[in-house]
């Protein structure tokens, strides 16, 4: 595991040293040195980019730059086909606008609502045959070759699907879906945000990956695309300063090529300098050693006890010690809102509710919703130890 000392490395934690968070799928903690860089750019270099002959304008435009090689590392790509978004919901919906032509748009029941809605509000329905769901399995997996019998069905569809859920933790074997959907001509799309923070991720052949930055220890409000075809062979979504090197009145356009067709106006300056200090911190602390983290942290929760708490069950349990790292519970004699309330005055952060993943989570806990316990790369067996007692001391009050 790592050392306890590396909550000091995360202000939050330093700050609010009583805090046990383990809300880290929804949002990870921000590291130091990102919000170093974001300061540095409010502090030192504050301008606008890619417009300024003076220095600092220059020097912070190519700091873009970077970033967009950080970035390009962390997930094996090349610069030139990493795009800034606002996060990973807006690389979604950019990307169900350039696919509203596609007859068909498949999905499974455990997407998250950002990789559900944009789809829908195309007026795809299962009842229309527009839009088509894939089940999950009583063990929380895909069927995976049953979804490929499914892509026979539908050639030249649209798939879009995570590589990793956020209310179950499991992944999905993307890599032999992607190879079996551009067997049928079908275009693929991963929401990665619940991998990049915790396993690596790799592009392979995959048409379009959305990231968020706020889910791999860096800013909120900014994120990532990756998409393996040229950016300029897409309609613009966006329209505005920063993206034509030309135009006129009589409706001449001259679009740059690459991401900057799609980055227009000023960009999230300061978010994108700390994406990509996230993205070189990670590649640093490196996804083998994280795995071992989260392995002894599963480990602690086991012994804890945890998982044998009366009315607490844990959904899918059979992937336990299998790189999940997300852990959600349904509660019998109990509400989960009540259990996080009475965790939450002991200052011990976890998430409840429908997680933004509506169909799933309504058909594990009925429509009551669940408990989520998601650690973090700065979390401890100390922390683990005081969610265990606090979870026992809450339920005793309500059972």
């Amino acid at each position: 595991m790592f050392s306890n000392t590396i909550k000091e490395e995360f202000p939050t934690l330093q700050n609010n040293s009583d805090l046990v968070y383990l809300d880290s799928a929804a949002s990870t903690q921000t590291h130091q040195s990102v919000l170093d860089r974001m300061n540095k750019f409010y502090e030192e270099q504050r301008c606008n980019v890619n417009r300024g002959d003076f220095p600092i304008s220059q020097e912070v435009s190519a700091d873009i730059e970077l970033a967009r090689e950080q970035v390009a590392e962390l997930i094996n790509a090349k610069p030139e086909q990493i795009m800034f978004t606002a996060g990973a919901t807006e690389g979604l919906n950019i990307i169900a606008d350039w696919y509203k032509d596609s007859p068909v748009v498949i999905v499974t029941e455990a997407e998250h609502t950002a990789n559900i809605l944009p789809w829908i509000a195309q007026g795809r329905t299962t009842e229309n045959g527009r839009l088509v769901v894939l089940p999950i399995t009583d063990r929380g997996t895909l069927n995976t070759n049953e979804a490929c019998k499914i892509f026979e069905k539908y050639p030249y569809a649209v798939l879009s699907i995570h590589s990793h859920s956020n209310v179950t933790g499991i992944g999905t074997d993307y890599k032999k879906l992607t190879k079996a959907a551009h067997d049928q001509g079908i275009k693929v799309i991963i929401d990665g945000c619940q991998t990049i923070g915790t396993h690596e991720f790799d592009t392979y052949t995959v048409d379009h990956a959305v990231f968020s930055g706020h889910k791999m220890y860096g800013p909120t409000g900014i994120g990532f695309m990756f998409s393996r075809l040229p950016y300029e062979r897409y309609r613009g979504t966006r329209l505005g300063g920063g993206s034509v090197a030309s135009y006129d009145f009589k409706g001449n356009v001259d679009f740059y090529d690459g991401p900057a067709k799609h980055e227009v106006g000023t960009p999230n300056i300061a978010g994108i300098l700390g994406l990509g200090i996230a993205a070189e911190y990670i590649n640093w602390v490196g996804y083998n050693k994280m795995k071992e983290h989260f392995t002894a942290l599963d480990f602690a929760m086991s012994d804890s006890d945890m998982f044998n708490i009366k009315g607490l069950n844990l959904i899918y349990p059979n992937y336990r010690q299998n790189g999940r790292y997300v852990y959600s519970f349904t509660c019998e004699g109990y509400h989960p809102s009540d259990v996080s309330t009475l965790l939450g005055i002991d200052n011990i952060a976890i998430r409840v509710g429908k997680l933004c993943a509506h169909p799933i989570v309504n058909k594990v806990s009925g429509g009551k919703g669940v408990l989520r316990v998601s650690p973090g790369i700065y979390n401890t067996e100390e922390d683990i130890e005081k969610l265990s007692e606090g979870l026992c001391k809450a339920i005793k009050k309500l059972t």
